[in-house]
């Protein structure tokens, strides 16, 4: 439960896939903000460590921006540790769960 996932797929193509998640941090108001989470689908955030405009979002769910923010702390660390996506990645897909924060990724390719 309180444990980093982390699962690469390689397809037939050379597509290099990954999933990746960390456990959520347990508050009182885990009642607010449901079940997704606020990064939206498709490429928004691409590479590493580039977290540009995260900075200027305001409003109801800072604790759910510092959860993001340690979802992509712990997935860049993961990354350097792994050698996985060398290129940078391209966000598929990020939502939460329950007890979990979700990242669905591609690697870009060269």
């Amino acid at each position: 439960m309180d444990e980093i996932f982390f699962e690469t797929k390689i397809k037939q193509d050379g597509t290099k896939l990954f999933a990746f998640s960390i456990p959520l941090m347990q508050h009182r108001d885990s009642a607010k903000g449901g079940g997704k989470g606020g990064r939206g689908q498709g490429g928004e955030r691409s590479g590493r460590g580039g977290r540009k405009g995260q900075e200027s979002r305001e409003g109801s769910s800072h604790s759910s921006d510092r959860m993001t923010e340690q979802l992509y702390t712990s997935l860049d660390e993961k990354l350097d540790e792994t050698g996985y996506c060398q290129t940078g990645f391209l966000e598929i897909d990020t939502h939460q769960t329950e007890d979990r924060l979700h990242l669905l990724g591609e690697c870009k390719s060269l």
